[in-house]
């Protein structure tokens, strides 16, 4: 047998008997949604938030597509008018809305402001199942990820979201979760 024939065996082998590599794997399907801002400061709105908003909410889909997942944004997806203005309390809607647009998991996330100097962060990853019965995985969490950051500024967000990708988000290969 030619050294190309025993190769090319040897792979049929491999991808017959199961025996393939996570990477051959397709990557999970993950739908990010805006992250929001939840303000009990009490003090006057800062008109950067907005925006500051949007481009922590791209640094977070771009981690996680370069940690190996396959990243739709909301405002890209098939339900993106469905979504409602505020997910922090639809009582689980993301995983219905997700399970529409084909995502395998849902990301959601929030940055609590209570003052100028105290902000904390918080992105959930979950499953969004077959929303059949309770062996679909349906809601289960992947990942909680927290951080209490400091100083309300471009610089303070970004960092917390950098920090919670990497320590939190992205700790175990998208293989393993």
């Amino acid at each position: 047998m030619r050294p190309t024939e025993f190769a090319a065996t040897a792979l049929l082998f491999l991808l017959l008997s199961g025996a393939v590599p996570a990477a051959a794997q397709a990557p999970a399907r993950v739908l990010v949604f805006d992250l929001e801002l939840v303000d009990t400061s009490r003090e006057p709105p800062d008109p950067d938030h907005a925006g500051r908003l949007e481009r922590v909410t791209a640094l977070l889909r771009d981690g996680l597509k370069d940690g190996g997942y396959a990243v739709t944004g909301v405002r890209d997806s098939t339900i993106a008018a469905e979504v409602p203005a505020s997910l922090y309390r639809c009582n689980g809607c993301e995983r219905d809305l997700g399970r529409r647009a084909g995502a395998d998991i849902v990301v959601t996330g929030f940055i609590h402001k209570i003052s100028t100097l105290i902000l904390n962060m918080q992105i959930i990853m979950r499953r969004t199942g077959d929303g059949v019965g309770d062996d679909g995985g349906d809601g289960d969490v992947i990942a909680v990820a927290n951080a209490d950051i400091r100083g309300d500024n471009e610089r303070s967000w970004r960092r917390g979201v950098e920090w919670l990708l990497r320590h939190r988000l992205l700790a175990a290969p998208p293989s393993d979760r």
